[in-house]
């Protein structure tokens, strides 16, 4: 039998029973919109929180000092008298009025077996410095550091005021390593003086009067002319980079003045808040982290114990994230993925249903020629129509159903509409459609095809 006639077959049948067809195909339509929907979104909420994380400095390495703590045992060890009455050492001398609320200070080699109380106490508050700088610059793996000194400070613009986060950077180095785009005018550049960068968000939302190019800042009471005004992060959490983030850059060195204590500027002039670095695009991630440990350990004399920095890793938390937002998406893609499972016994079922119905009939095709083949594609082909109907119309119900969750919450955050559709969500929609289709189609199928022609016409 030609397979034209063997899909037409197949097509008639599904025709014949449009209800019961239509209530299988329901059953696919939903386990196959729900998987969609779950992919859909898990992929872009993945895409969307990478972008946010990388807007931070995602391939960036970050460096800040760590203040260890030590454990140490107190000199003079305190007890209460009550518990020294019974002792005929000192009865005596506790036996005046209002000695027993008082305290009795005794030396630890006085008390023998007494358990020492245990303090834990801050060593001096640690720092990073021009020596760190320069022992990072020893290290081949590192193509730019910037350092970070980081304040906040009073803005004025027009009359009006608010408070502000100061980021100050190495305006040599910092435009090749943050991620963060121009919208006008132009980065910091080496040699700099009083001038900033202004984030979107500062410079168009904060103000009833917009801050523009050229237009002149105070901060704490020093002027700083604005040169550039970064883009407005894209994306549905693009705002939690405004939020989070800086919102004034200038370079480092401008930072310090900001203080109105002369001592501490003095002080904290050649001390950095964190020091940022980025390796060259094909050495060893992890054997350069490990290098920069070891030698800032080296240089700073501390070992692994008292360690007094720390290196953060932006891309293993960056890779930490999505491994996180894939597993869920996962799980909740194998919970939905159930509702398949129901959709495939409707399907068998329906098959089972079909064989019975068609029993006659399949009698008559085998009594003028047709093979045990074809009847099993008949039915296959059968089932695979049914399923494949159920899951495009999930596809779509799904996608739209994704597009319409996203629309309420980029309306709620404030954020564009970004129409999402994902490729192997929809490859692997469609091929599970079908699969389940074939699978929950081929026992009957295979029943229908080992009926004897004698038998199939005798059934009633």
């Amino acid at each position: 039998m030609k397979l034209g006639k063997v899909l037409k077959i197949a097509l008639s049948m599904v025709k014949a029973n449009k209800l019961r067809s239509w209530l299988t195909i329901i059953g696919v339509i939903i386990g196959i919109a729900s998987v969609m929907a779950i992919v859909t979104t898990g992929e872009y909420f993945e895409k969307e929180v990478t972008e946010t994380l990388e807007g931070f400095g995602g391939d960036t390495i970050t460096i800040v000092a760590s203040t260890p703590f030590h454990v140490f045992e107190e000199e003079l060890v305190v007890e209460d008298p009550g518990d020294l009455e019974e002792n005929s050492e000192y009865s005596g001398e506790s036996s005046g009025v209002g000695e027993s609320s008082e305290t009795i200070v005794k030396s630890r080699e006085e008390v023998e077996g007494a358990p020492s109380p245990i303090e834990f106490g801050p060593i001096e508050e640690a720092e990073l410095t021009k020596i760190d700088v320069f022992t990072l610059r020893s290290i081949p793996a590192i193509e730019y550091i910037n350092v970070n000194v980081e304040r906040d400070a009073q803005l004025e613009f027009a009359g009006e005021s608010t408070y502000v986060w100061v980021k100050g950077v190495d305006p040599g180095v910092w435009p090749e390593i943050t991620k963060k785009d121009l919208e006008q005018g132009r980065m910091l550049k080496a040699g700099d003086r009083n001038v900033v960068v202004l984030s979107n968000e500062l410079a168009k939302e904060t103000f009833e009067r917009e801050i523009r190019l050229n237009q002149m800042i105070l901060l704490n009471g020093r002027s700083y002319r604005v040169v550039g005004i970064l883009a407005k992060s894209g994306g549905l959490l693009g705002g939690l980079g405004g939020l989070f983030g800086s919102s004034i850059y200038m370079p480092y060195q401008e930072v310090y003045p900001l203080s109105s204590d002369k001592d501490f500027i003095e002080r904290e002039s050649d001390v950095y808040s964190s020091i940022e670095v980025k390796l060259y695009k094909d050495v060893d991630y992890n054997s350069a982290l490990q290098e920069i440990e070891n030698k800032l350990r080296l240089s700073r004399r501390v070992n692994e114990d008292t360690q007094d920095f720390y290196v953060n890793s932006n891309k293993e938390a960056i890779e930490s994230t999505r491994k996180l937002i894939n597993g869920l998406t996962i799980f909740l893609a194998f919970i939905a993925g159930i509702s398949l499972l129901v959709g495939s016994t409707g399907i068998a079922n329906t098959m089972f249903t079909a064989v019975l119905e068609k029993t006659k009939e399949i009698g008559i095709m085998k009594a003028i020629g047709a093979k045990n083949r074809d009847i099993m594609l008949i039915f296959l082909f059968n089932s695979a129509m049914i399923s494949l109907v159920g899951g495009i119309i999930g596809i779509i119900l799904g996608t739209v159903a994704v597009q319409a969750i996203l629309f309420f919450i980029s309306i709620k955050m404030n954020a564009p509409f970004e129409f999402t559709l994902s490729l192997k969500a929809t490859f692997v929609a469609t091929f599970v459609s079908i699969i389940v289709g074939l699978i929950a189609g081929l026992v009957p199928a295979k029943n229908a095809s080992e009926l004897k022609p004698v038998d199939a016409l005798r059934y009633e």
